[in-house]
C-alpha cells in the first residue's frame, strides 16, 4: 500500500538516493576525515591546554600556600621560643638569683659541720702514771727485803690504778656525752644542708626540663626554616585542627548571639517601635543586632588592648598609656552594654507578663492570672537578667577563635582550592582523552556508512597488486624478444 502524500517516494527513489549519498560520502572521504580529525584534535588540544593551565595554577597556589603556612609556622615558633626564653630568664632571676646567698649558706653549714666533727673527735687517753712505777719495781733486784718493799709498792700502785681507772672512765663518759651532744647539735645543720642541696637539685631539674622544651621548639623552628616536608605536614595538620576548633567555637558563639538577640528583641520593639521596617526587617531587630555587634567590637578592642589577640597590631604597638585608655574605655562600654541588656531582660519579663495578663483577661481568666505569681515569677526574671549580663561578657571571647579562624582559614581554604583545581585538571584530561577517542569513533562510523565503496576499492587495489607481477614479467619477456635473446 502506497502513501498518497506529496513527499511519498517509491523504493527505487530511495535506492537512488542511498547510492548517490554513499558515492558522495565516498568521494568526500578524505576532506571529511581531515575536517573531523581537525575538529576533534582542536577539542583535545583545548581541553589539554585548559588542564595544563589549571595544573600550573594549582602548583602556583600550592607554592603560595606553602610559603604562607611556613611563614605562619615560623612566626608561631618564634613566639614559642620567645616565651620559653622569657620564662627561663624569669626563672633564673627569681629562683637562681639567690644562688650566691644559698651557696654561702651551704659553705657556712659545711664549715660548721666540719668544726663540730673536729670537736666530736675522740681524743686518745693518756698513759697512766703507774706504768713507770711498775717498770721501776720490775728493775729492782730480788730479795726478801726487796720483796716486801715491792709488795707494798705494788699494792699502792694497784689502789692508784683502780682510782685512776675510775677517774678515767668518768672523764671518758663525760667527754663522750659532750661529743654526742655536739653530734646531736649537728642534725639540724645536716637537714638544712640536705634541704638546700635538694632545692638546688629541683631548680636545676627545672632548668633541664625547660632546656629540653627549648630544644624541641628550636628543632621545630629549624625544620620550618629548612622547609621540610615533615614540618609542612605538621603545620598543615595543626592548621586544619585549629580551623575546625575555631569554627566550632564560632558556631557556639553564634548560637549564644542568636539567643541573646531573642532575649532583647522584644523590649527593643517597645523602645524603637515594632512597626517601622528597613528593607523588610524590623527596626527593633536591627537595633538588637547593633547592640550585639557593639558588644563583640568592644570585646575585640578589650582583648587587643590586653595584647591577647593581634587582629589589629597597631593597638598592641601603641604607647602603654594610650593602650590602657583604650582598655578602660572598652571595658566600661562592655559593662554598660551588659547592664543595659540585663535591664532589657527585666523589661522583657515585664512585657511578657503584661501580654500574658492581657491574653488571660481577653480569655476571661483574669482571676487565675492575678493569683498566679510569687517565687515562680522571680526565678525566670533573675535567670533572664543574669543571662542578659553574662552573655555580652561571654561574647567578648569570640575574638580569640575569630583570630585563629582568620589565620588558619587562608591555609585551609587554599588547600581546598588545590584539591578543586586538581580535580578539574583531571576531569579536563579525561574529557580530552574522551574527545580524541570520540573522534576515532566518528571516523570509523563515517567509514561504516561507505563500507560498500571502500570494499570495492580494496578489492580493486588487491586485484591490481596481484596483476603487477604478471605485467612486469610480460614486460620483461617482450623486452627480451626485442633485444634478440
Amino acid at each position: 500500500m502506497t502513501m498518497n502524500t506529496p513527499f511519498a517516494l517509491d523504493w527505487s527513489t530511495y535506492l537512488v538516493l542511498l547510492v548517490g549519498g554513499t558515492i558522495i560520502l565516498y568521494l568526500a572521504r578524505q576532506p571529511a576525515h581531515r575536517a573531523l580529525k581537525a575538529l576533534f584534535d582542536g577539542f583535545y588540544a583545548a581541553l589539554r591546554l585548559a588542564s595544563k593551565a589549571l595544573q600550573r595554577s594549582r602548583l602556583l597556589l600550592a607554592e603560595r600556600n606553602r610559603d604562607v603556612l611556613l611563614a605562619q609556622g615560623r612566626e608561631q615558633a618564634e613566639r614559642d621560643l620567645e616565651k620559653e626564653f622569657f620564662e627561663i630568664n624569669k626563672f633564673v632571676q627569681r629562683d637562681l638569683g639567690g644562688y650566691p646567698h644559698l651557696q654561702r649558706q651551704i659553705q657556712e653549714q659545711v664549715a660548721k659541720i666540719q668544726d663540730d666533727c673536729e670537736r666530736s673527735r675522740e681524743v686518745p687517753i693518756a698513759e697512766p702514771d703507774w706504768l713507770e712505777a711498775v717498770e721501776s719495781v720490775a728493775s729492782l733486784k730480788n730479795g726478801d727485803k726487796n720483796a716486801a718493799v715491792n709488795s707494798k709498792i705494788l699494792e699502792q700502785i694497784h689502789s692508784s690504778a683502780i682510782q685512776q681507772h675510775k677517774d678515767t672512765m668518768a672523764t671518758y663518759r663525760k667527754e663522750s656525752s659532750a661529743r654526742h651532744s655536739v653530734l646531736k647539735a649537728m642534725t639540724p645543720y645536716w637537714r638544712k644542708l640536705a634541704y638546700s642541696v635538694d632545692e638546688v637539685g629541683e631548680r636545676l631539674k627545672e632548668i633541664v626540663t625547660r632546656s629540653q622544651n627549648i630544644d624541641t621548639h628550636m628543632a621545630r623552628f629549624e625544620d620550618i626554616i629548612a622547609g621540610t616536608d615533615k614540618a609542612e605536614r605538621a603545620l598543615k595538620a595543626s592548621a586544619i585542627t585549629q580551623f575546625l576548633i575555631a569554627l566550632l567555637v564560632i558556631a557556639v558563639a553564634t548560637g549564644g548571639a542568636f539567643f541573646n538577640f531573642h532575649l532583647i528583641a522584644l523590649p527593643m520593639s517597645e523602645m524603637v517601635g515594632s512597626v517601622q521596617r528597613i528593607g523588610g526587617v524590623k527596626v527593633a531587630d536591627l537595633a538588637a543586632l547593633v547592640i550585639i555587634c557593639l558588644e563583640v567590637t568592644a570585646g575585640i578592642f578589650l582583648l587587643e588592648s590586653l595584647r591577647i589577640t593581634k587582629l589589629f597590631p597597631l593597638i598592641g604597638s601603641m604607647d602603654d598609656r594610650i593602650r590602657r585608655t583604650i582598655m578602660i574605655s572598652a571595658a566600661v562600654v562592655l559593662v554598660v552594654l551588659a547592664s543595659t541588656e540585663a535591664a532589657l531582660a527585666f523589661m522583657r519579663d515585664q512585657i511578657a507578663g503584661d501580654l500574658s495578663n492581657l491574653r488571660a483577661s481577653l480569655a476571661g481568666l483574669e482571676a487565675e492570672a492575678v493569683t498566679h505569681g510569687g517565687v515562680n515569677e522571680w526565678i525566670p526574671l533573675a535567670a533572664n537578667m543574669t543571662l542578659g549580663f553574662i552573655l555580652p561578657l561571654a561574647l567578648t571571647m569570640v575574638a580569640i577563635p575569630l583570630e585563629y579562624l582568620l589565620q588558619t582559614g587562608r591555609s585551609v581554604i587554599g588547600s581546598l582550592f588545590e584539591i578543586v583545581l586538581s580535580a578539574l585538571a583531571t576531569l579536563l584530561r579525561m574529557l580530552a582523552a574522551s574527545a580524541r577517542q570520540m573522534g576515532k569513533v566518528v571516523l570509523s562510523f563515517y567509514d561504516l556508512l561507505i563500507a560498500a565503496p571502500l570494499w570495492i576499492e580494496s578489492m580493486v587495489i588487491k586485484h591490481k597488486k596481484e596483476r603487477e607481477p604478471i605485467d612486469s614479467e610480460h614486460t620483461r619477456s617482450e623486452f627480451s624478444k626485442t633485444q634478440g635473446f
